[in-house]
């Protein structure tokens, strides 16, 4: 392996590490419940084990679980995953069905009753079969309750298909994800050429723009509501608006090799007077790879349309990081670099 130019990626550590932003997402637009994934994952994994699935088809068809509620032809493609004759969907399909509409993890008997009652009229026997197998015993159903043990299971159950990519097939992999929150292409493009104007070295310039692309990925575990507010938000919503880097970096700590780009994707908010969040890092602690990457974000923001104001012009933005400069909350020198770089 090349390290300037590639890294170990687990495609399911990837996802595992993520489930609990994504479940917030699927919460408010799916009318799911919590850990509705994680739920479609274990019991799947149940079936194909009972179904004798080979390794990379259990693998592929935990990842597909985990990740089903945004899946679709081009990025089951990108991320690696074989739905043969739709052999994973089938049984995702079927799962996620129930568990919509019954949910899993009810401890009501009655529950459990109706679930493998609807489970008997399902076309497939096999399935049909399979699943009357496994949810026959107790630790089936306690497990299902369980976030802890669902993912212990998977660790535990899972060969390991860590693949070798290249950093720039990582960022279009992260790039998806991040993208699930908005539009990612203008502000990588944005990084691109300030980690070239500093002649990055490459493995600096790729994990840079892998943070990049998740730097706002935490802010899928924040309501629509206050995202798009239009007025100005109560004390208690900044807070739980603040709250999404806190998110994203307990998920991006969780990839292997992953820990720069934790680093980088959760410290733009902070300030080198001290002040900044979450963690009120001082301007000693901060790197210029941080101080670009807050400016960067700012400068971003500024020139990108936002339900609650206009888009503003080079000029504009330019005037208000340099007005942030002033109250020493920004690296003056990196703004006067990037007005030279996007004059």
């Amino acid at each position: 392996m090349n390290k300037k130019k590639e890294m170990n990626f687990n495609l399911n550590n990837f996802l595992l590490a993520v489930t609990d932003i994504l479940d917030v997402r699927d919460m408010e637009q799916n009318n799911v419940t919590k850990s509705h994934s994680l739920r479609i994952a274990y019991v799947c994994l149940k079936l194909g084990e009972q179904l004798s699935l080979q390794p990379k088809e259990m693998f592929d068809l935990c990842a597909y679980s985990l990740f089903h509620n945004y899946i679709n032809d081009s990025n089951v493609t990108l991320l690696g995953i074989d739905n043969n004759e739709n052999k994973l969907s089938n049984i995702i399909d079927c799962i996620h069905k129930i568990d919509e509409k019954y949910d899993f993890s009810k401890i009501e008997i009655e529950n459990r009753l109706k679930i493998q009652t609807y489970i008997k009229n399902d076309s497939n026997q096999e399935l049909q079969d399979s699943f009357l197998e496994i949810s026959s015993s107790i630790d089936f159903w306690m497990d299902c309750q369980s976030s802890n043990m669902i993912v212990q299971y998977i660790y535990g159950t899972l060969y390991d298909f860590t693949e070798v990519l290249t950093f720039e097939e990582i960022l279009k992999r992260t790039s998806m994800f991040g993208g699930l929150y908005e539009e990612v292409d203008t502000f990588l493009n944005r990084c691109k050429k300030m980690t070239e104007f500093y002649n990055f070295e490459e493995r600096d310039h790729w994990t840079f723009l892998i943070a990049a692309s998740m730097l706002n990925f935490g802010k899928l575990s924040i309501s629509t509501e206050i995202i798009n507010k239009k007025t100005t938000l109560t004390d208690e919503e900044y807070e739980l608006l603040k709250s999404n880097i806190y998110h994203t970096k307990n998920a991006l700590r969780s990839v292997y090799g992953f820990d720069d780009i934790s680093k980088w994707a959760t410290r733009h908010q902070e300030q080198l007077d001290g002040n900044g969040y979450p963690s009120r890092i001082k301007a000693s602690e901060l790197s210029l790879k941080d101080r670009l990457m807050a400016i960067l974000n700012i400068y971003n923001s500024l020139l990108t349309n936002k339900t609650y104001r206009s888009v503003f012009n080079h000029e504009e933005a330019i005037k208000i990081l340099n007005l942030k400069a002033k109250n020493y909350h920004l690296d003056k020198a990196i703004i006067k670099d990037l007005e030279q770089v996007f004059v």
